[in-house]
């Protein structure tokens, strides 16, 4: 009896096993769902940037050259407005007159630059060119020098105008003025004039920030006579010898060279990597 209760309960549970096995299950699970997520500047995940490095600059020099060439006539008009000022300030309005005419200085110096560039540029084509584009470039460049040395001669007498005229002689920038004019001088190789301008300006203006620099130009002065008058080329050296005699004031208002000085001709001049020749003051090329 015993046994047949203990079957009886074995095959009742087969059977309702094998009806649960046949029926579906009423809920059901898909495990391949996807769920389509937007991201936005919230929400998603942060990216570390990777920093930049020896990043060039994007402005080249025949980039500047060719912007220089674009306000040339802007530059034209410039001057035209200038002159016009200048006839139209009175005499007793020193500074501002003064100004006026150093503007004007300026503004053909700028040209002077920008033609001389330009020669220099055409003459390299001129070199690597062949045929025809190598006469149309030397052409080009035998212009182009021609107005350089236009504007460098109308900038000489902007200058001069300015620099030998005693109403102005109280220029608050007469310094700047002359140190300018001689450089514009030395730049067309008249070598005795700019001499001549800075020894008015090492004399006059003692304490000026641009002395050094003018001192440094009697060395070039001095190698450059050395080199057009050979007959005379020790003298010429003898005059640029090297001493270490100080050259700057204690009072000037630029700061003491400290890498080393030399004396030229009966003028000591000083020299540092950071202020050697005329072109960084003016950052000329």
């Amino acid at each position: 009896m015993k046994r047949a209760s203990i079957l009886g309960c074995v095959v009742l549970l087969c059977a309702s096993t094998a009806a649960s096995a046949q029926t579906k299950p009423k809920y059901t699970r898909n495990v391949n769902v996807k769920v389509d997520v937007k991201l936005n500047d919230r929400t998603r995940p942060l990216v570390a940037k990777e920093t930049a490095k020896n990043v060039a600059p994007t402005l080249s020099a025949d980039d500047v050259l060719e912007v220089e060439g674009a306000v040339a006539d802007i530059r034209d008009d410039q001057i035209e407005l200038l002159t016009q000022l200048i006839d139209q300030t009175p005499d007793d309005s020193v500074d501002e007159k003064s100004d006026l005419y150093f503007r004007v200085a300026e503004a053909y110096a700028q040209k002077q630059r920008y033609w001389k560039l330009k020669t220099q540029e055409y003459a390299i084509k001129a070199d690597s060119a062949k045929g025809a584009d190598k006469k149309k470039w030397a052409g080009q460049s035998e212009d182009a020098a021609k107005k350089s040395k236009a504007s460098l001669l109308k900038a000489v007498d902007a200058y001069k105008a300015l620099a030998t005229n005693d109403k102005f002689k109280n220029y608050s920038n007469m310094d700047k003025a002359l140190f300018y004019f001689g450089y514009m001088l030395q730049s067309g190789h008249y070598m005795k004039e700019a001499r001549s301008v800075y020894q008015r300006l090492i004399k006059e203006y003692p304490d000026s920030p641009f002395i050094p620099d003018a001192k440094v130009s009697f060395g070039d002065y001095y190698f450059e006579m050395a080199g057009q008058e050979p007959d005379k080329f020790k003298d010429h050296l003898e005059n640029a010898r090297p001493s270490t005699r100080p050259c700057c004031s204690s009072r000037s208002r630029r700061s003491t060279p400290t890498r080393s000085t030399r004396w030229v001709g009966s003028i000591s001049t000083c020299s540092s990597t950071t202020s050697r020749s005329r072109s960084s003051s003016r950052s000329r090329t």
